[in-house]
């Protein structure tokens, strides 16, 4: 069953890469429904499962990497009168998704397959976001689209205001039980925009934070004041450590950390790739 959160929200545990607590859709609803992210592709069932007899009139999804869209084409099909909610920047990938299949199997490895393959979703169906854009869904709650680039380009933000409720997607990092880590993934991090989303987000005063990597926040704004500090001295730690060391020396040095031993290996992959997208971020920096 799904966890309640409220009586209008709703989340559903993905089950990414196998394991609980990893990865969450959200259920809203008022007197229509809408879904925000879909988990990756071997989500599909168990999100329509999930939903039971709530077929969404929205499908919200915060960026176009497949642990959040990737199971968009298969509920599309599922849900033919689901509008597909994606940013501008991000239809292109949604209805010919090659590119970023290709991205994900050249960056995370022996994650590739419990990622999964996107399908193309029908463009007819997209609705493309911009930012600032409201949907009512009836009984008080409406959804507010914020653009927050830096985790990605095409990164989305959905806020829903009776509840103060902030849905961030990967905009403010990765929650791991006690464990915290920068979702500064490759290939398209960047740090100067992703601490501007920090600041932006922080101005809408929310009392709730959904993450998708995972799980509810209730006090937001201690949460974020964190979040913007552990990201800088994230990226000025692995710029430290490349100044003497190769690149995969730096990802070694990163994960041999004791509070990081702990993890899953899945998780331990998932981190390395974190750190590979800060020092991506470098080399752009330089150029």
């Amino acid at each position: 069953m799904p966890v309640s959160l409220s009586s209008s929200i709703e989340m559903i545990d993905t089950l990414q890469f196998g394991l609980p607590c990893i990865g969450a859709a959200y259920h809203i609803h008022g007197k229509r429904h809408a879904l925000i992210d879909t988990g990756t592709s071997h989500a599909a069932t168990r999100i329509r499962e999930r939903l039971g007899s709530h077929a969404p009139d929205f499908i919200f999804l915060t960026h176009v990497h497949p642990d959040h869209a990737g199971a968009s084409a298969m509920l599309a099909e599922a849900y033919p009168e689901a509008v597909i909610g994606v940013h501008e920047r991000g239809v292109r990938h949604l209805v010919d998704p090659v590119r970023i299949n290709a991205s994900v199997r050249a960056s995370t490895g022996p994650l590739a397959d419990l990622y999964g393959e996107m399908l193309p979703a029908p463009l007819e169906r997209i609705a493309v976001l911009t930012g600032g854009e409201c949907f009512d869904l009836g009984k008080g709650i409406v959804i507010e689209v914020i653009d927050v680039p830096g985790h990605a380009p095409h990164h989305l933000c959905f806020f829903e205001r009776s509840h103060r409720a902030l849905f961030c997607g990967n905009a403010l990092g990765i929650q791991r039980g006690e464990i915290r880590v920068p979702a500064t993934v490759p290939p398209s991090f960047d740090s100067e925009q992703s601490l501007a989303t920090i600041k932006r987000l922080a101005e809408y005063q929310p009392e709730y934070l959904y993450l998708s990597h995972f799980g509810e926040v209730r006090d937001a704004a201690t949460y974020i004041d964190q979040y913007d500090l552990l990201l800088r001295a994230w990226v000025e730690r692995i710029r430290d450590l490349r100044s003497n060391l190769a690149d995969e020396e730096v990802v070694h040095k990163i994960l041999s950390a004791p509070r990081f031993c702990r993890l899953k290996e899945k998780l331990r992959l998932e981190l390395a790739m974190c750190v590979r997208g800060v020092l991506d971020y470098l080399d752009r920096e330089a150029c």
